[in-house]
């Protein structure tokens, strides 16, 4: 091609811009490269992506985009000229892109910062070769249509780019395995996470809505010594930043227990431990009545988000506008969509129905009238389960037989989504759990008194609850055991079919969900803990579960966390349903689902063999 002929093209419009955006690509890879040589780490930060070790590699790599911004230079210079350059430089941006975009999360946004030169570059290399080429009687081409849908798509394409980079969650680290199953993300942040700053205001702007002035702790959610409960999230919440930063439940909240050896001693947390002071039901309550209430609005809640996190102009703007009205309708479709659990006897603190809300909502099943409210269980010692019996049923009525899969429908049933699912932190859950023991008892009955009932035990006990027991970890029909009947009707055969078929999201390999009509014979490991007792926390001690179901409290007070070293379990005083006690749940065993009959082993022994008995279960 002759330079009279590249002059001439030179002046198109579309050539023209190629050229700017030659440059300014080159421009922006040396100082994109330069940064990310000298502040690696920020710059990592900056784009929201895990930390690299060693820091050589990002280094290469910005080495690498300042070497091709030097293979760009002819292209920018004369692109008819070099026309190889030319080609080369774009297919260079769009193989970043498409990199980028193959290895996601994250770190699709160095794929939108070739992209943003890249697709500009190619629709103007494009309109300029094809004038060049031009029919020389002038009839018009279709070129400008190629390119003008070409802009569309790349804009298309840009912001679908945008949203999945603003979309993808900034998690945390934990070094810590416990640490992470209390505060770890288990993929619902996104999906079922409130913007962290209305979630904090919520209790100022709502504290009417409150059963006591003490912010989310009075539902029982757990602050760990030197954390605010006015801005730190509670043990059993993520604060992850999908977009906004965003409070989320994890596992823990359901599994992590408050404990009190004396009325004036100091709280102590145990992890694994089934939760007795969490109430679920009242937390979703909260949020529900609070997104309905007419102070839920932008002049009510900025002020008290303000007064706690620091605000731009744009966070105002965009909270005012979008996120508000965008939560208040998300909380009040929650409400609906637990409105089925207002006809049922409340759950109460440590208790929760786990899987109504899934039938009725993940697995859009019909709303059967079924009851399985049920005492939060401790979860540690699953090794050991599988030690006494390999493929051990879990859940009090062993409707699964798989800890991965409990894991995993467990994220599912707490607003876990395919998107933001992580199998590695689900396993690392799981390897958690598996080595996670149970506390020792702190209680030291009379020696004497415990070898006495050590030998009451092996006779009447052992065989359900002994690790070497024949029947430990097996379940026991609901005929012979006698407990309340209402959780073993909830599983049903339908709610088992669509749970092994759920494939929403994803094929998530379940195959283990099953319906055995009974309830599991648990080990006594951590029984110091588990009080209240049965499999819906009917029974507060185990002094009562000795007697006759008769003689046993009608109702009594759940939610208190100081240990009861005498009876065991935790001290629960009698009360009257028909007025709430100044703390804790009065818990009425006369309501459906709550009933305390069955389980009548030991109660026909002697008033001393249960004694010494009891002596010996207060060591497990």
């Amino acid at each position: 091609m002759s330079t009279a002929t590249t002059t001439a093209h030179s002046t198109d419009g579309a050539l023209r811009w190629f050229r700017r955006l030659m440059w300014a690509g080159i421009i922006a890879n040396v100082v994109v490269g330069i940064v990310s040589i000298a502040y690696t780490p920020q710059v990592l930060a900056l784009a929201k992506v895990d930390p690299a070790t060693p820091l050589v590699w990002p280094r290469l790599s910005a080495m690498l985009v300042m070497l091709l911004a030097g293979f760009y230079i002819p292209a920018a210079i004369d692109p008819n000229a070099h026309r190889f350059a030319a080609v080369f430089a774009v297919v260079c941006r769009f193989a970043g892109t498409i990199f980028m975009a193959v290895v996601g999360g994250h770190y699709i946004i160095f794929g939108l910062f070739d992209f943003v030169f890249g697709a500009p570059q190619a629709i103007c290399l494009y309109l300029a070769w094809q004038r060049m080429n031009a029919a020389p009687d002038g009839r018009a081409s279709g070129s400008t249509i190629v390119a003008l849908l070409a802009g569309l798509l790349a804009v298309g394409a840009f912001a679908w780019g945008a949203f999945q980079w603003l979309t993808q969650p900034v998690l945390p680290a934990f070094a810590s395995d416990e640490e992470f199953f209390k505060y770890g993300s288990i993929g619902n942040d996104g999906a079922g996470g409130i913007p962290y700053p209305i979630w904090i205001a919520m209790p100022d702007v709502c504290a009417h809505h409150l059963p006591r002035p003490q912010g989310y702790a009075a539902f029982g959610l757990l602050y760990e010594r030197g954390r605010n409960p006015a801005i730190d999230p509670p043990i059993g919440f993520s604060r992850a930043k999908v977009g906004v930063e965003r409070m989320a439940i994890n596992c823990a909240v359901c599994h992590t227990v408050r404990a009190r050896l004396a009325a004036d001693a100091e709280p102590q947390f145990y992890v694994g431990a089934a939760a007795n002071t969490v109430d679920i039901q009242g937390y979703l309550r909260f949020l529900s009545r609070c997104a309905a209430d007419d102070r839920f609005t932008p002049d009510h809640l900025l002020p008290a988000m303000a007064a706690k996190v620091k605000l731009s102009w744009l966070d105002r703007l965009t909270y005012r506008f979008v996120l508000i009205p965008f939560v208040r309708r998300r909380l009040l479709e929650q409400g609906e969509d637990l409105a089925w659990a207002n006809r049922r006897p409340a759950w109460g603190p440590g208790r929760i129905d786990p899987f109504n809300p899934v039938k009725f909502g993940m697995l859009h099943l019909a709303d059967d009238g079924t009851i399985g409210n049920s005492d939060m269980q401790a979860v540690w010692n699953l090794n050991s389960r599988e030690q006494i019996r390999p493929s051990a049923p879990l859940h009090w009525d062993g409707l699964n037989n798989s800890v991965r899969e409990v894991v995993i429908s467990s994220a599912l049933g707490d607003g876990a989504v395919a998107r933001e699912f992580s199998f590695p932190a689900m396993e690392r859950i799981d390897r958690f759990l598996r080595a996670l023991p149970p506390p020792p008892s702190p209680h030291r009955p009379d020696a004497a008194a415990v070898e006495r009932g050590k030998l009451v035990f092996a006779a009447n006990c052992a065989e359900c609850h002994a690790a070497d027991g024949t029947r430990t970890l097996t379940v026991i029909s609901v005929a012979e055991v006698g407990t309340d009947i209402n959780r073993s009707h909830m599983w049903t055969e339908l709610a088992r079919d669509a749970y092994n078929n759920f494939r929403e999201g994803r094929d998530w390999g379940f195959k283990s969900f099953r319906k055995i009509p009974g309830y599991v014979a648990e080990p006594l490991g951590g029984l110091w803990l588990n009080g209240p007792y049965l499999h819906n926390g009917s029974v507060p001690t185990l002094r009562d579960l000795l007697e006759p179901p008769a003689q046993r409290p009608a109702a009594f007070v759940r939610g208190l966390d100081v240990v009861d070293a005498r009876n065991g379990g935790f001290v629960a005083p009698s009360c009257d349903p028909r007025q709430q006690p100044a703390e804790g749940f009065c818990f009425d065993t006369r309501l459906v689902g709550n009933g305390n009959d069955g389980h009548v082993y030991g109660t026909a022994l002697s008033a001393a063999e249960k004694s010494d008995l009891l002596a010996y279960l207060l060591t497990f």
